[in-house]
């Protein structure tokens, strides 16, 4: 079945995304335009939703990243201790050890930080406040179901590597990542040969040498992943994501004047996440807080990320950095959805290279529910082209976001919600 759209209901998403731009500025997380980017999304909430409210909460948004130096310095300390058992052979074993403990300790924070978004060195990091916004649209009758439709209003710290370098950004990024991973390898291996006090290990050093000489170049450059401060706020996240906050407002627009597709029974919420750039925070937040009665009214969470294309709109099955497997029910659904209203979306995430991309892509808010059995999973629509050009830079602005791509996310929205009222 077709969905039509009005043109003021099109143009509202689109005019949202420059208003909020234009109004609050680039947001990273914990920052005063990320809570006046909040401020604008409550106000158009109220337009449509029957209650509105900011849940405010508080995170240490630099740790996320901020975790990058930090391994960056244990792992350059741990190849000058490797460098100095040349030098002085008599400390051979004190340093070996010393070595592979800075080692584990970096590997216990890019696990912690990065591939389980864990707050595992976050207190370190100055705190600060940031927001979710909330708009409820009642259920009519007594409440059994609650669905929600998700974005985040703030915006990423601009990675300095990407914007400079381009299609060189992932090849460093991963051969950064590669050195420190197989550099801990290497010194668990020498720490074990040092313990046996193994003389003929002159052999191991041959090959590390050139290894840790070569692998320390884009180690190095990651240290200039993000600056500091203010220099990193110069991202207007137009596509990332005020694209999807838009579309949740459109929901909210669209259900006013259609309610009869609102299922019976079920509670309509619409959620701007803050700070999603620093880890999902405002996500995790949501989830801890909510979790209690998201559980006991059969859940589902519908959140975007990403809507630029319209030809590659995309239903996420599975995250790999997080290793977070969506949920199948809700995916099924949504490319039912999507066939309902003629929107032609994939799944993303179980295939061979999407696994492998997925590596260095990070999480999506989705994660936060999935990780603790709540029905969720996360709509895209990302060109590789915008990605290079334009993801987490300066040029992440509206004229970015192809014309009906907004459109088609909002239709599959809708489509799922009809499915679910019959």
């Amino acid at each position: 079945m077709k969905i039509e759209l009005s043109a003021e209901d099109s143009n509202y998403m689109y005019d949202t995304i420059q208003k909020i731009i234009d109004e609050a500025g680039c947001r990273i997380p914990g920052s005063p335009q990320e809570a006046k980017g909040a401020e604008i999304i409550k106000k158009e909430m109220e337009k449509t939703c029957e209650e509105v409210t900011i849940e405010p909460f508080k995170l240490h948004p630099r740790a996320f990243l901020g975790w990058i130096r930090i391994d960056i310095s244990l792992v350059l300390l741990s190849f000058g201790l490797f460098f100095l058992i040349s030098l002085l052979p008599d400390f051979l074993l004190i340093f070996a050890s010393i070595a592979f403990g800075l080692n584990i300790i970096a590997f216990l924070i890019i696990n912690n930080e990065f591939f389980n978004y864990k707050e595992f060195i976050d207190p370190l990091f100055k705190e600060k406040d940031s927001q979710n916004v909330v708009g409820k649209i009642k259920a009519q009758g007594e409440l059994k179901n609650i669905i929600i439709f998700s974005g985040h209003h703030d915006s990423a710290l601009q990675f300095n590597l990407l914007r400079y370098l381009k299609f060189g950004y992932p090849i460093v990024l991963f051969l950064g990542m590669g050195i420190l991973f197989l550099w801990i390898l290497l010194s668990g291996l020498f720490f074990i040969l040092a313990i046996f006090t193994l003389a003929n290990y002159e052999w191991f050093f041959s090959i590390v040498y050139p290894v840790l000489l070569i692998g320390i170049i884009p180690l190095v450059s990651l240290w200039f992943f993000v600056s500091s401060g203010e220099k990193a706020n110069k991202v207007p996240g137009a596509v990332d994501n005020l694209s999807a906050v838009s579309i949740a407002l459109g929901i909210g627009r669209y259900l006013k004047v259609h309610r009869d597709i609102i299922p019976p029974n079920t509670e309509i919420r619409l959620i701007s996440f803050g700070s999603e750039e620093a880890g999902l925070r405002g996500a995790y937040r949501y989830a801890e807080a909510h979790y209690d009665e998201l559980k006991k009214y059969n859940s589902h969470v519908v959140n975007m990320d990403g809507i630029q294309s319209v030809k590659n709109p995309i239903i996420i099955e599975y995250e790999p950095t997080t290793r977070t497997a969506h949920s199948k029910e809700l995916v099924d659904k949504l490319v039912e959805a999507s066939k309902l209203v003629e929107v032609n979306a994939k799944t993303f995430g179980s295939r061979p290279l999407e696994k492998l991309i997925g590596q260095i892509s990070g999480g999506t808010d989705a994660t936060a529910f999935s990780k603790v059995g709540i029905r969720a999973t996360t709509l895209a629509a990302m060109e590789l082209s915008f990605f290079i050009k334009a993801y987490h830079q300066p040029h992440d602005t509206l004229d970015k976001i192809q014309r009906g791509s907004l459109e088609n996310v909002l239709k599959i929205c809708i489509g799922f919600l009809i499915n679910e009222s019959k």
